[in-house]
């Protein structure tokens, strides 16, 4: 079955045992799940693969998952969930700083797993338009793209996707409840950190850019707007 069937999932684990509770599981679900106990046998099995999602370990044989992500989220363009043993918040920090979408510690509830697999590809097949634009400032979505007249900047997908979310909305203030349903695409627990590492590596990237007039504000107690001062349209 192909991934216009059922999403095809990547699990790389070396707990065998762990591996096979949770490919059990997730084929039950309907899901097409490929494995492999280290990253150099999934790039391996997956060679030529469509992955619409991964979840990796961190402590792996071989390279670890953290060392692993910019070549997994790079050659599969997919979506990458830490699950781990590292229970520690600077583990969590790095995991989600490098670009994972989520850091879940086990031992994990398997509901708790797919609920977070779910909601990650539910937000992932919402269709939407691709370009936003106002005045000199162009976001392409499909060409995970940010153009400033003449001047084009690479994005990350995860860097167009929240990028989008705040243009979408610009110069309102949108709370921490509102992005993380949007863009993790669960219900903000009041302490998890996900999202404010993931606007401030935006907001870095974007300072690097050095468009005039656009920048993220912190607005303290209610959440982060997006402003830009260009001449509109």
């Amino acid at each position: 079955m192909g991934s216009a069937v059922t999403p095809v999932l990547l699990l790389i684990e070396d707990d065998l045992p762990l591996a096979e509770l949770i490919i059990t599981f997730l084929e039950n679900q309907q899901f097409t799940l490929i494995h492999a106990d280290s990253i150099e046998a999934a790039l391996k099995a997956c060679d030529g693969k469509t992955i619409d999602l991964i979840i990796c370990d961190v402590m792996l044989p071989g390279q670890d998952g953290f060392a692993a992500f910019p070549t997994l989220s790079r050659k599969f363009a997919a979506p990458v969930i830490f699950m781990t043993a590292l229970a520690n918040t600077e583990d969590e920090i790095h995991g989600l700083e490098l670009g994972a979408v989520d850091y879940i510690t086990k031992p994990v509830m398997p509901g708790l797993l797919l609920a977070r697999i779910n909601a990650r590809l539910r937000r992932q097949s919402k269709p939407d338009k691709l370009i936003w634009q106002r005045g000199e400032l162009q976001l392409h979505r499909a060409h995970q793209q940010l153009s400033f007249g003449e001047r084009h900047f690479e994005l990350t997908t995860q860097e167009t996707e929240l990028l989008w979310i705040l243009l979408s909305r610009i110069d309102e203030v949108l709370s921490r409840e509102f992005l993380f349903e949007r863009f993790i695409g669960r219900e903000y627990d009041g302490l998890d950190r996900a999202m404010d590492l993931k606007i401030s590596r935006l907001r870095r990237k974007l300072e690097q850019f050095r468009i005039p007039g656009l920048n993220i504000r912190t607005v303290h107690g209610r959440g982060y707007v997006v402003n830009f001062a260009g001449e509109e349209s």
